[in-house]
């Protein structure tokens, strides 16, 4: 009986595989074709289906940025940049989408430093803390159930637990600073009117390009209260213009 559910289990693993594969090479397909807006269906519904994927929101990007929609398209290479954060083509096709959109990313920290907090994920930056703290309490375990006996032993264990400390340091780091970072967005389409309260009849204060990178606040209706860094711009934006970076579930 286990061996007939295992049987079962594996091959209808494998059919939904190949499924998805299939799915994946139809996508790719038209996106080969020329038929892009076709593709960014397709890669959707794969991301509806099986969840995040750097290469579907790369590809994603990819169909965006060849229909001019910068806002959506910088918007699923911020997506990707979350799963890998070192992919060179990604990161060159980021920044030509950017400076196409005129939508430069403000950061209110030094950009070395920046670039060092985006140089991981969050899940890296999380397993680095993690593992400098297993290394940590197995060291401290051992030094306590064994003798060590030879010098450079108890050397090379204490100089490995301070570099755990360390990366378990800038673990914490990191993630404090980039504890905001569910509160990001991009706003996807043209002329977004930011308006003095959520409401479409409200004054509007002022525009933001699309691709730009917002602070998300507060929603209220079919709005959402955003912040513009490096500009006093603040107010109410139609949730239409709007996506967080972080996919939130609703």
């Amino acid at each position: 009986m286990n061996r007939t559910l295992i049987y079962l289990f594996l091959v209808g693993w494998a059919v939904l595989s190949q499924g998805i594969a299939a799915t994946l090479e139809e996508a790719n397909q038209k996106f080969a074709a020329g038929d892009f807006p076709e593709a960014v269906v397709a890669y959707e519904k794969l991301l509806d289906e099986r969840g995040p994927d750097a290469a579907v929101y790369y590809n994603l990007g990819n169909a965006y940025q060849n229909q001019k929609k910068l806002g959506h398209a910088i918007l699923a290479y911020e997506r990707a940049r979350l799963l890998t954060p070192r992919d060179p083509d990604l990161r060159a096709n980021l920044a030509m989408a950017r400076k196409a959109a005129t939508a430069f990313e403000e950061s209110e920290l030094h950009p070395r430093v920046d670039a060092v907090l985006v140089y991981l994920s969050r899940d890296e930056w999380s397993w680095l803390v993690v593992g400098g703290a297993l290394f940590i309490g197995t060291y401290v375990l051992l030094r306590g159930l064994v003798k060590w006996q030879l010098r450079w032993t108890r050397q090379l264990g204490g100089t490995l637990a301070v570099l755990a400390g360390f990366a378990i340091a800038a673990g914490c780091s990191a993630l404090w600073l980039r504890r905001d970072e569910g509160a990001r967005g991009i706003v996807l389409t043209e002329n977004a009117s930011v308006r003095l309260s959520p409401f479409a009849t409200a004054e509007a204060l002022g525009t933001v390009t699309p691709g730009r990178v917002v602070r998300l606040g507060k929603s209220s209706g079919s709005f959402r209260y955003i912040e513009v860094p490096g500009t006093s711009l603040q107010g109410w934006l139609a949730k239409a213009d709007v996506a967080a970076i972080l996919p939130e579930v609703e």
